[in-house]
């Protein structure tokens, strides 16, 4: 039998113990396992109409006329305004009441455009507010009243409102 040189014996050792860390490397890094976890989806903030007004110029007999609305979000996610809703028109001028002079128009189109009532993502500490133009919603009567000549009138805001998120 033949007797294995120093050299031989060396490259071969040292190739094994290349070779077997190589191995215990290999299988220290690839690791695998599994467990159980738990996630909770966040909850919606409602959105706030901080102001509510006429576009300028106000109402005139026979026209309809813009409600300008600005909407507060504090959502941490962008909202699109879907519906708006008018309500509750009143006047505390004397002979001008707002029933019979003043109809509100809840059919009126919402801008066609999204960036229009979209509201930007906010936090409850630092809300984003958007204004959104709503054209058409109030039309004064043909034969309104001379009482409401510079008449103020009120109403309640309440609107529908989905998620923006891309």
């Amino acid at each position: 039998m033949r007797k294995l040189s120093k050299r031989f014996t060396t490259i071969a050792v040292t190739t094994l113990v290349v070779v077997g860390a190589a191995g215990v490397a290999w299988a220290a890094w690839t690791l695998s396992g599994d467990g159980d976890a738990q996630a909770k989806a966040g909850s919606v903030i409602a959105l706030k109409v901080t102001s509510a007004g006429l576009a300028p110029g106000g109402l005139s007999p026979g026209n309809t006329t813009a409600v300008l609305l600005t909407i507060q979000n504090k959502n941490p996610f962008p909202v699109r305004v879907t519906t708006i809703r008018l309500s509750k028109l009143a006047s505390v001028v004397s002979g001008c009441g707002a029933d019979a002079n003043v109809d509100i128009v809840n059919t009126a189109p919402l801008p066609a455009d999204p960036a229009k009532v979209t509201i930007p993502a906010g936090t409850e500490d630092t809300p984003a507010s958007a204004q959104v133009t709503w054209d058409g919603p109030l039309r004064m009567k043909a034969d309104a009243a001379d009482a409401c000549q510079g008449a103020p009138f009120t109403f309640n805001v309440s609107l529908d409102a989905i998620s923006a998120a891309s």
